[in-house]
């Protein structure tokens, strides 16, 4: 699975978009959990945190308590882990700025140019409500040009696995562009909608990449909520995708 994109320069840039294997969490939450909201291990989530910060060569990570809103923080050397926000934004390098995910979409953004950084929690609620475009307004106002900021949406649940009801459609405020029948079902393809916010935010199309990994279809590598509703008891971890200023 592919765990990094190809539109973020190696030399100005750490970032990954991690899985749910490789880390020190047993059982449903096998391996890489890094919520420290979903009853895991709290020293095996630490173990995991402190992996991935290694990873990223970073000396510190950063990840929040998000709640499906469109709040984005200015993070620096002082902030902690666990503010209540959804996406979070900095120009301090060595610092990683983490999302943490299970089926929405990890949507991370660089303006190498002028050393500016964002990270957005994006599922179709935070999305809706603003959350892509709070993180790219947070970094205009950290220096960033609009023009100059590249992005690209990680692994989450893609079209062909996400089946939706009446109920969605009619609390749903945006582009029915989104939509699709799959079969004879209605599906909402998550990805494109990223997509389409990040351009109507005015990135450019060349600056977005949009991975298409399906985390729902995948569920040995991926950690889904709708597959661990669907098919365990619903006990499921969330995997991390971060980004640093080198």
């Amino acid at each position: 699975m592919k765990s990094k994109s190809d539109i973020f320069s190696d030399t100005a840039i750490a970032h990954g978009f991690f899985g749910r294997n490789g880390g020190a969490s047993s059982g449903l939450y096998s391996s890489l959990n890094c919520s420290k909201f979903v009853n895991d291990d709290a020293s095996s989530v630490a173990e995991n945190l402190k992996t991935v910060q290694h990873k990223l060569d970073a000396e510190k990570l950063i990840t929040l308590n998000q709640v499906h809103g469109n709040r984005c923080i200015v993070a620096d050397k002082d902030t902690e882990s666990n503010i209540q926000a959804d996406a979070i934004a900095t120009d301090i390098s060595g610092i990683a700025i983490g999302i943490l995910t299970a089926d929405c979409g990890p949507v991370l953004l660089a303006d190498e140019e002028n050393h500016v950084i964002g990270a957005a929690h994006a599922g179709w609620r935070g999305a809706m409500r603003g959350v892509i475009q709070s993180t790219v307004d947070t970094m205009l106002k950290l220096g960033a040009k609009t023009g100059k900021i590249k992005a690209a949406v990680g692994p989450c649940i893609c079209k062909e696995s996400y089946e939706i009801g009446d109920d969605f459609k009619r609390e749903f405020k945006g582009s029915g562009s989104c939509f699709a029948l799959v079969g004879s079902k209605l599906h909402f393809d998550l990805p494109k909608y990223c997509k389409e916010i990040l351009l109507s935010a005015g990135i450019l199309q060349e600056n977005v990449d949009v991975l298409y990994v399906d985390t729902y279809a995948h569920p040995d590598d991926y950690f889904s909520y709708r597959f661990a509703n669907q098919h365990t008891n619903g006990v499921c971890g969330r995997q991390i995708s971060a980004i640093c200023l080198k």
